[in-house]
């Protein structure tokens, strides 16, 4: 278990700042700025032309679209101007901040070294070489270098146009123009590294015929081009189809012999079965840019608002470290999730992973929680009227964080195919604590 030898921390002030940030979110004014410069450019006219602004409704639509088709109708593509336009005006924005946050997290936890060297792969316009000049830039003497790849002539051309003139302004980030290459090419047009830092932001559900195999097998095969404590980190949206196709090709990864650092926790040691595992993780709602403001205007603006932040997310590594290290102790009276048919209609002890936010309703809160061997999946249901200090850390948890549920009670859901773990007045939840482990 390694950690880079000079890590970034930060100090009370840089702290301070990156929580500023964080506490009301927006992309940077001048990034907005050279978003609108950039429409003009391509488009001839004003950026909020009336007309340039009706095309790229009409692209964001499309391309949402896409997103929500099934199948062999799923067909997502950059190859116009307008499809690059209508991603820089409806997803960008809380792809950026979502990116910035993951970033914050591997910094608290020390895994960025103060000097890094990144491979943004499947770069797009550039969301994570922007989010990462963004960050870095309310950091002194942090410095990054990062490559980048991308199949779409049009997504480089806007990159070129955003992220090194941004780098440039932030003054601790090189940017190289990124390569023209297809994540599934020849391993021989990969970037060669070592990287301390390999992203795929928002791309596997966007590679057109591959299956789980396909994709793990392109992840290991960029994966070995990292840096001996490097780190992988691979970002999927939340929805459905997506989150659940990312655990599938965390499963074969595992088997191909990287491991997971987040926000998987194998308490029992064993590899889970993630066929119906749906997680995602939230965060704060952004501040719409000016673009986003302008095409939201009209009676059925609420279409091109995208302000929310929900993600599935998986962290890789190559040296077993893990950010929760606890397992379940030899001593700790815990039902496995995964035999929860055998204990229903009792009261249980267990040990679990807090794994969503709470998705419930009014009166009845609900957390999804794994341990690595549920069949089927397991939710923790509070209703508000048995809330206490006794049990309320099922909802306070950090996503991921490892809990010891006592004294709560299963039930099945036959319709939903879920078993219920009913958390009670006299029910405890305890953070089993953090640590490094393997």
């Amino acid at each position: 278990m390694t950690r880079p030898d000079a890590p970034l921390h930060l100090s009370s002030g840089e702290e301070k700042k990156q929580e500023e940030f964080f506490a009301s979110p927006r992309v940077p004014r001048r990034i907005e700025r050279l978003i609108e410069e950039y429409i003009e450019k391509k488009t001839g006219k004003s950026w909020n032309d009336p007309v340039v602004l009706e095309r790229i409704r009409n692209a964001v639509v499309v391309q949402k679209g896409g997103y929500w088709a099934r199948g062999r109708r799923r067909q997502i593509s950059y190859a116009k101007g307008y499809d690059v336009l209508a991603y820089l005006a409806y997803q960008f924005p809380v792809y950026l901040v979502q990116t910035e946050l993951l970033l914050h997290d591997f910094v608290a936890d020390g895994l960025i070294p103060r000097d890094m060297r990144v491979l943004d792969a499947g770069c797009g316009p550039g969301v994570v070489s922007l989010a990462i000049a963004d960050y870095l830039g309310r950091v002194e003497g942090a410095t990054a270098r990062i490559d980048a790849i991308d199949r779409s002539e049009e997504h480089i051309e806007a990159y070129q146009a955003l992220a090194p003139r941004y780098a440039e302004k932030k003054g601790r980030v090189a940017v190289e123009r990124p390569a023209v290459r297809d994540l599934l090419g020849p391993p021989e047009e990969r970037p060669g590294g070592p990287y301390d830092l390999i992203v795929f932001s928002n791309v596997l559900n966007e590679i057109p015929g591959a299956g789980p195999e396909e994709k793990a097998a392109m992840i290991a095969g960029f994966a070995e081009n990292l840096s001996p404590d490097g780190t992988v980190l691979i970002v999927e949206p939340a929805e459905k189809d997506a989150s659940t196709a990312l655990r599938e090709v965390q499963r074969t990864l595992v088997s191909a012999g990287l491991t997971v650092y987040a926000p998987c926790t194998p308490l029992w040691g064993e590899t889970c079965r993630p066929d119906r595992c749906w997680t995602f993780v939230t965060g704060p709602e952004i501040r719409p840019p000016r673009l986003m403001e302008a095409l939201a205007t009209g009676e059925e603006g609420y279409r091109y608002r995208n302000t929310d932040i929900k993600f599935s997310y998986l962290v890789l590594r190559k040296d077993g470290l893990a950010r929760e290290g606890y397992r379940i102790e030899k001593n700790l009276k815990a039902a496995r999730l995964g035999a929860l048919d055998d204990h229903v209609g009792k009261r249980i002890h267990l040990c679990a992973a807090r794994m969503s936010a709470d998705i419930g309703d009014t009166g009845r809160h609900v957390v999804k929680i794994c341990d690595g061997t549920p069949k089927k999946p397991v939710y923790a249901v509070l209703p508000e009227y048995s809330r206490n200090e006794g049990n309320e850390a099922i909802l306070t948890g950090r996503y991921g964080e490892i809990l010891i549920v006592r004294n709560a009670t299963v039930r099945y859901n036959r319709e939903a195919d879920t078993y219920s773990v009913i958390i009670g007045r006299k029910t405890t939840v305890t953070p089993a604590g953090r640590g490094c482990g393997t």
